[in-house]
């Protein structure tokens, strides 16, 4: 493993620029100074892997600041300078100066590591954060035209053509739904977070607890989550809030029993559901928890987008990755949901499974084509820290990049064949390839919660085990997160704390004002 050393203005701008820097070299250990003699960083010996030394400066004068960076290799015999960049910020913004500054430092360590090592690392540029269609829609607020926010995606944050073509497509598409600062103030979305799952699969990094391990938690959980949703949804009419959107993630919320499904969509119905309801999702990802009389249920208890999750529709994967379900087993799950009269299906696939091939995601996307669902999510693989798949890395033989990027493009041809159109992207640490996750829907059936979660302009109410709350504020769509405990005990035994601290929160919101 190489060592990268940042110094100078680096230093002070370490945070930031890590994420750039991992995006060249990984696996590198991160370090902040000089390489000195005895750090040992000068070899003798030609095959060792050389460290970096990236230093930083600044020149600041009336009317502009000019950022420099130099970066050099280490290694054998030494070291000798590879790349140097300079790139100029004019007459920056004084309201946002500070950010203006930190987008130029990025894009000057991006072009040095660029010019130093001869690659580019995928196509996002400065964009290392989750929600980059965020940037769109600033840019589209303040009034700039198609042209010019395809030209500063490309320019200032060094984002491919292609890829600053589909954030503004998404972002145009995601406008008629984000919400004015008005209805900010009284509509929310709630998620709620059930945290159990028949199996834990190989990638998977979510509060998931397995079922026959973990059984005997779930009836204290529920009864606790009965109890939240209560009292916050008390609290949500004392406060004049309504809620337009409901997601029911996990964990697997279908691997509950029918009988306390059934307690929790009724609770739901009763404390959080009104006329402005306009949408219930639940992830009922695995096709073996999907019997025709839950999936009445849900129908019958107003349940109207419903998510049946292969990830794969090719059976010896599926096996590898731990799900206890066949490809035909989704099939015929679909056909069940569709007899009982649902009309939005979401199904998710991820691209980069261990031991998949092109190949394999086009007989996937194949099969998907005749099941018809009208929303598709696109996950790309990625290596989360709490995964078994991180764990045991080694043991696994993942796509090349060049293979995932293709795998990615199959996707998007298919999805289009399929007249279904891209309405949300996010990203992730650690994704392969350095790509997305994309979801696509056939028009007039986005998915509310998700276009509200990724854009983060409603305040979204967190209930259960690991769920997160975003309360926002509309005035500035500034936000806070906070976060219930991942653990269902740990839930269960702080649940009268977690409930003061979302009154507090929801009382705080109301009293500001947004003028």
């Amino acid at each position: 493993m190489s060592t990268i050393w940042l110094d100078g203005l680096a230093i002070e701008h370490r945070k930031t620029l890590e994420d750039i820097v991992r995006l060249f070299f990984p696996t590198a250990e991160v370090k902040h100074g000089q390489p000195q003699q005895d750090d040992q960083l000068t070899s003798e010996r030609e095959e060792d892997e050389p460290a970096g030394w990236l230093k930083m400066w600044e020149e600041e004068a009336c009317g502009y600041i000019a950022i420099e960076a130099e970066f050099s290799l280490v290694g054998y015999r030494g070291y000798r300078v590879v790349a140097h960049q300079r790139e100029t910020l004019t007459a920056p913004n004084q309201s946002d100066a500070a950010n203006q500054r930190k987008r130029v430092i990025r894009l000057c360590v991006l072009k040095t590591l660029t010019q130093a090592t001869g690659k580019l690392p995928g196509p996002w540029g400065i964009l290392t954060g989750i929600r980059p269609t965020k940037v769109v829609h600033r840019l589209i607020d303040e009034g700039y035209s198609a042209e010019d926010i395809l030209e500063i995606m490309t320019e200032d944050y060094a984002v491919s053509p292609a890829k600053a073509r589909l954030l503004y497509e998404i972002a145009r598409r995601q406008r008629p739904f984000l919400l004015t600062p008005a209805q900010a103030e009284r509509l929310v979305s709630v998620y709620i977070g059930i945290p159990f799952c028949p199996t834990r699969c190989l990638y998977c990094s979510f509060p998931g607890y397995p079922l026959a391990r973990h059984r005997a938690w779930v009836e204290p959980f529920v009864t606790t989550l009965l109890k939240e949703i209560q009292v916050i949804g008390e609290v949500l009419h004392t406060y004049d809030y309504a809620v337009q959107s409901i997601y029911l993630g996990g964990g697997t919320p279908t691997s509950l029993d029918i009988g306390q499904l059934g307690q929790l969509l009724e609770k739901i119905n009763h404390y959080l559901f009104s006329s402005a309801t306009k949408e219930i999702t639940v992830e009922g990802g695995r096709p073996e928890t999907l019997s025709n009389e839950k999936l009445s249920l849900l129908k019958g208890m107003g349940v109207n987008r419903l998510s049946i999750n292969p990830q794969t529709m090719r059976d010896e994967t599926l096996q590898t990755i731990g799900r206890a379900h066949s490809a035909e087993d989704i099939v015929q799950a679909v056909e069940r949901a569709r007899r009982v009269g649902f009309s939005t299906l979401n199904m998710d696939i991820i691209i980069g499974l261990p031991g998949e091939t092109v190949a394999d995601v086009q007989q996937t996307m194949k099969q998907i084509m005749k099941l018809a669902p009208e929303n598709l999510t696109v996950h790309t693989m990625a290596i989360k820290r709490a995964s078994r798949l991180k764990e045991e890395l080694v043991a696994w033989k993942l796509p090349t990049e060049e293979e995932v990027g293709r795998m990615l493009e199959v996707t998007k041809t298919v999805a289009a064949e399929m007249e279904l159109v891209p309405y949300y992207l996010y990203r992730q640490k650690r994704i392969l390839a350095n790509l997305e996750n994309v979801g696509y829907a056939f028009p007039s059936h986005e998915c509310l919660y998700n276009i509200q979660v990724m854009e983060e302009r409603q305040t979204i109410v967190g209930l259960g085990a690991g769920a997160g709350s975003k309360w926002v504020s509309p005035a500035d769509w500034t936000l806070i997160n906070t976060y219930n405990p991942k653990d269902p005990n740990d839930y269960i035994k702080r649940i009268n704390e977690l409930l003061d601290k979302k009154k507090d929160m929801l009382h705080g919101l109301r009293r500001k004002p947004t003028h």
